[in-house]
């Protein structure tokens, strides 16, 4: 997939839109659990619960279905590092059981595989490997006795590159590769925590296409330096965003000494370069700059997107997040430890102003499950923003302040009244 700068992204490989992903045995995970995939898709919980592996494992994914790789995963995917070894991936770090992944597309399309670290330390081996589809279903499962076989002893010949096979042949030599759709893959923008800090100037290197934002949003800048050498509306887009939640400051780009670049804010005469100014408005930059750029059915993944920002920024980003989701249909997985998002999100539900809806929204708490592992729960927001399944004592931290302020002043009062 290319991301071309030209008045919005354009993708030119098409792809069914994923609508469920599950996993077991994966990370803190050992039951299954299920992920619905909705234009905004919030992952809460405490820190270490869990979010970031399953924020992460999305990139995984995408290089597994992408038909390109040898091994069925990849520790890291773009950047994004999800440990050492295929043990870091397994929950309690047990490489001799299977780590499961099912993905559900729309048309009814569905992919599950099991992959096993063999007797080979780093080998690793798609054990059980399942494609159901209206017109075809294949179920296929390996040993090293008889390789891979159906659920009728029939035996296959398989190779695969990643999840997606190369080869697949009966024994009488029946060739069903063309039975598997090619459409069954994902376009994920992972965007982390911690965004890159920009330097006083860069320079246009002659790439005009980016197909990702990267890990840090480094891609971020030059991108907008790419829209404003084309004309295009993106860093307009960008500039009025920032006019409009930064207190009047808009971003412009400064490409009088072209190649170099500047990003600069400007305000009535005032102009600063954004480096000179507090992290927040830099660190939002690139999440910025990727909710408004149209690339449908992408997956964008976004950790902590409210860090080093106000808090009534947390709600702004929220409802650029909601826009992009339903006006780009695009779905943004968000891992959030930020109360306001949340608030925003419902009362954009209940207002309806740019067709967000109660069918659009769903949020997982991560916790601790009653036998092992971590497990989700499943939390809903209805047309009038009622919440369905919340946890007690989240987000209670403000109240509970609240609660032992009035305490203490009524013992401090309590104690003056008794000198």
């Amino acid at each position: 997939m290319d991301i071309y700068l030209v008045d919005l992204i354009q993708t030119c490989i098409y792809m069914m839109k994923i609508q469920t992903l599950s996993f077991s045995n994966y990370k803190a995970f050992l039951t299954e659990q299920t992920v619905v995939i909705k234009p905004i898709t919030l992952l809460i919980g405490k820190n270490s619960s869990g979010k970031s592996s399953i924020a992460k494992l999305f990139t995984l994914l995408e290089n597994s279905l992408s038909g390109i790789y040898e091994e069925p995963l990849m520790l890291s995917n773009n950047d994004v590092s999800l440990g050492g070894e295929f043990r870091d991936l397994v929950y309690n770090r047990q490489p001799s059981v299977p780590v499961n992944f099912s993905l559900g597309f729309d048309d009814a399309h569905y992919l599950n595989v099991s992959v096993l670290s063999t007797t080979a330390e780093y080998e690793l081996k798609i054990l059980k490997w399942e494609y159901i589809s209206p017109k075809f279903t294949l179920k296929l499962s390996y040993s090293p006795s008889t390789g891979y076989t159906d659920s009728k002893g029939i035996r296959y010949t398989c190779s695969f590159k990643g999840f997606v096979p190369q080869e697949l042949k009966t024994d009488d030599g029946t060739d069903l590769l063309h039975h598997i759709s090619a459409d069954l893959r994902l376009d994920v923008d992972y965007i982390g925590p911690f965004r890159i800090l920009p330097d006083r100037q860069f320079h246009l290197i002659g790439k005009m296409v980016y197909d990702k934002l990267g890990v840090k949003g480094e891609y971020a800048y030059p991108i907008l330096g790419v829209s404003e050498y084309m004309n295009d509306d993106l860093h307009h887009k960008v500039g009025a965003w920032y006019k409009e939640h930064f207190n009047g400051w808009e971003l412009k780009i400064n490409s009088k000494n072209r190649p170099y670049l500047e990003v600069f804010l400007s305000k009535d005469d005032a102009e600063i370069n954004i480096v000179d100014v507090g992290q927040g408005m830099n660190q939002a930059l690139p999440l910025v700059v990727r909710a408004n750029i149209s690339n449908p059915n992408s997956i964008i993944v976004l950790e902590q997107p409210e860090l080093h920002l106000h808090p009534a920024a947390h709600a702004d980003l929220a409802e650029l997040f909601a826009r992009s989701a339903k006006n780009y249909q695009q779905s943004f997985i968000i891992e959030t430890h930020a109360e306001n998002f949340i608030l925003r999100i419902r009362k954009l539900i209940i207002d309806n102003d740019f067709g967000l809806t109660e069918d659009d929204v769903v949020i997982y708490w991560v916790d601790d499950a009653e036998n092992e592992g971590q497990e989700l729960l499943e939390i809903t927001i209805d047309k009038e923003g009622g919440l369905s399944n919340w946890p007690e004592g989240v987000f209670n931290e403000n109240l509970d302040e609240i609660l032992e302020i009035k305490n203490a002043l009524k013992r401090k009062r309590s104690q003056s009244n008794d000198i």
